[in-house]
């Protein structure tokens, strides 16, 4: 009986290794920036259930942003930019359901950002990618929800 549980056991983990590695996911590094469409700013990396990941590009300075539920890890894959993040956004409009944009942020603190670097901005606070002229900036969102 213990050879029949043990043989059932090691059957089981190899159907589910089996279907874990049918969901890899990949995408070459080269081919992340083809997969934001034309005249867009980001698009969705392909990823499992519950992650969101984005390949973004910008070429002028965004929007105030803050995203009340979520928080965002950047990581920069080519150009150079600034982030100014802070705790008070005046003017912004809800968007979406837990996201406002537009706005000033009053009082942040400005970080540089090169290829390499990351940055975590926690869920609630403003932040704006500052691009400067004729430049452009390449990075990674990677989307996690804020835990209570």
């Amino acid at each position: 009986m213990k050879t029949l549980t043990a043989i059932c056991a090691l059957a089981l983990l190899a159907a589910g290794a089996a279907r874990a590695e049918d969901q890899v996911q990949y995408v070459a590094a080269k081919d992340l920036g083809a997969l934001i469409p034309k005249d867009a700013l980001s698009a969705s990396v392909p990823t499992g259930a519950g992650a969101t990941v984005l390949v973004a590009h910008r070429d002028r300075t965004g929007d105030v942003e803050v995203h009340t539920r979520v928080n965002d890890e950047l990581v920069v894959r080519s150009g150079k930019a600034s982030i100014l993040i802070g705790p008070t956004v005046e003017g912004a409009k809800q968007t979406a359901p837990d996201e406002l944009r537009g706005g000033t942020i009053a009082g942040g603190k400005t970080y540089p950002l090169a290829p390499g670097d990351v940055i975590w901005i926690p869920a609630g606070l403003g932040h704006q990618i500052i691009v400067p002229a004729g430049g452009s900036f390449d990075y990674l969102a990677i989307k996690f929800d804020a835990k209570p």
